[in-house]
């Protein structure tokens, strides 16, 4: 039972990742995270308790439990507010997670295995007022393997709220409708590449039709993808969870749509911001 309790915990952790508007903590969680770089050790239980805290990470190391938090420099330099509220977000999960192992350690500790948990934000692209970042989260509890989610988020600095591809769109539903054979073609693809030639693309994208939609594409994990040409969008990035159209062991996917395939779809305030082809990183 506590087993099961602690996998619930699991998933919680990692469901609060992909959160798209982290609810605010109860306590003053961010009280840290202004303070200069410092190292506090003490002598708790069997182990030595290191917490290291930055302006823009956390880092906490115990012999039962490991946790790490980084948003990156340029996230807190062009949206200080989001970037804060991420980083307290992320202590909330590491505390909850600390919390999890120390009981599960004290309640069985012949079958414990010290867990794992590390959270990371990076900032992608930026166009006007729209920003777009990527975070990954990857946490051990002790099962056969751990677990790693991605997120990917498109936000307004001006009206300092996460938006939806959606929204940026004049007609969503035709956006995806000329979105989706690219996606489908692009996920064959990736999957043909990682299995080394031992399935088709056209078979693997035939596998993906039937699990992806254009709706379901709608409402994933979607971000902005950075242009080859300064201060626009190259197109859109959607992300695809270990399982969702693929083993564990091929992991997450990430399909890139140019901005060509969509731009006739976009409304009028958000079109100039797209251009050129994606810069995607190798």
């Amino acid at each position: 039972m506590l087993r099961l309790a602690c996998c619930a915990m699991m998933g919680m952790l990692l469901t609060s990742a992909c959160s798209k508007k982290p609810d605010a903590p109860d306590t003053d969680v961010t009280q840290g995270v202004e303070q200069p770089a410092g190292e506090v050790a003490a002598e708790v239980g069997q182990g030595t308790v290191t917490a290291v805290d930055t302006p823009h990470q956390i880092e906490v190391s115990k012999d039962y439990f490991t946790g790490s938090a980084r948003v990156d420099d340029a996230l807190f330099s062009v949206a200080p507010d989001l970037a804060a509220d991420l980083l307290a977000d992320a202590r909330v999960r590491i505390e909850a997670m600390d919390e999890d192992a120390r009981t599960y350690r004290e309640a069985d500790p012949e079958y414990f295995n010290p867990y794992s948990l590390s959270i990371e934000w990076t900032l992608v692209a930026q166009a006007g007022d729209l920003i777009s970042i990527e975070g990954f989260t990857g946490a051990y509890s002790g099962g056969a393997h751990g677990n790693y989610g991605t997120d990917a988020r498109i936000h307004d600095l001006a009206a300092k709220t996460d938006i939806a591809l959606r929204d940026l769109m004049a007609d969503p539903e035709g956006a995806m409708a000329a979105s989706l054979p690219v996606v489908l073609s692009e996920i064959g693809r990736q999957r043909s590449e990682k299995a080394g030639g031992g399935g088709s693309a056209d078979t693997f994208r035939g596998e993906a039709a039937d699990a992806i939609s254009a709706e379901s594409i709608l409402g994933g994990e979607i971000g902005l993808a950075a242009s080859n040409v300064a201060e626009r969008f190259g197109g859109f990035a959607v992300h695809f969870a270990p399982y969702e159209i693929g083993s564990y062991a091929e992991g997450a996917y990430k399909v890139t749509v140019p901005q060509a395939v969509f731009q006739d779809f976009l409304k009028p305030r958000y079109a100039a911001l797209f251009a050129g082809e994606p810069a995607i990183a190798e």
